[in-house]
């Protein structure tokens, strides 16, 4: 059947991200009539997770760990989306000396993967560490140096310490509250958020579109938004 709610794909969003399209998806859900829709019951199920993720934050917030983490967290994957866009820039340089110093360096980035910046934190952390050796080794190091990405490489290393230098300097404990704790309950409200869109699905199917479609344009504009953000950041 056909889904008026086409994607719910929100995986690879950041968590602030994706807590504020969920914070955007209850007030659209608030200013509907949701006992003629069918929807009171799921759309309480909504509400409630969403508070437990928010509480959550709050709470974590409190340790002065998951700001400061996040925004670390985000300039190491911003610097190295730039860094990748660089050098697939220089793979097709003129030059045939410089653009085959590009491609091999991207030899070396795609050996831990393509999508390095999705990793979990800590495997990120790690990944990078071992990358940066490679690309500082006697080897790289002229090939780094004739694609004119010396800067972009000590910048990459520079973001990555910061962030692991503040997750060690934090107790264990509280690490484990981070990305235990807020890790799960967005698990929780991803979860919640797929039953919803299936419902609104459901309903409209058997009921007819009509009046589920304003609602699931909404939503749709909501999720095209941050994928195409994802998308963006990723490239």
């Amino acid at each position: 059947m056909e889904q008026l709610i086409e994607s719910t794909n929100l995986q690879r969003a950041h968590l602030m991200d994706f807590f504020e399209v969920m914070n955007i998806v209850e007030s659209f859900l608030q200013k509907e009539d949701l006992e003629a829709l069918k929807l009171t019951q799921v759309a309480g199920e909504f509400t409630q997770t969403l508070a437990v993720l928010e509480e959550a934050l709050t709470q974590a917030r409190k340790t002065g760990i998951t700001e400061s983490l996040l925004e670390a967290d985000s300039l190491r994957d911003n610097t190295f989306t730039g860094f990748n866009t660089v050098l697939k820039g220089m793979t097709y340089f003129p030059d045939d000396t410089i653009s085959q110093s590009a491609i091999a360096i991207t030899d070396v980035v795609e050996k831990y993967g393509k999508q390095i910046q999705r990793l979990p934190q800590r495997e990120e952390t790690a990944v990078l560490i071992n990358l940066i050796e490679d690309l500082k080794s006697e080897q790289y190091t002229p090939k780094v140096i004739a694609t004119g990405l010396t800067a972009w490489v000590e910048q990459l290393e520079q973001t990555n310490n910061e962030f692991e230098n503040l997750y060690t300097q934090r107790t264990e404990k509280e690490a484990q509250f981070i990305v235990g704790l807020t890790k799960t309950e967005r698990e929780n409200m991803q979860k919640m958020f797929v039953k919803l869109c299936q419902t609104i699905n459901a309903y409209a199917f058997l009921e007819g579109a009509t009046n589920y479609q304003p609602l699931a344009d909404k939503i749709n504009t909501e999720i095209g938004n941050v994928q195409q953000m994802i998308k963006r950041r990723e490239r």
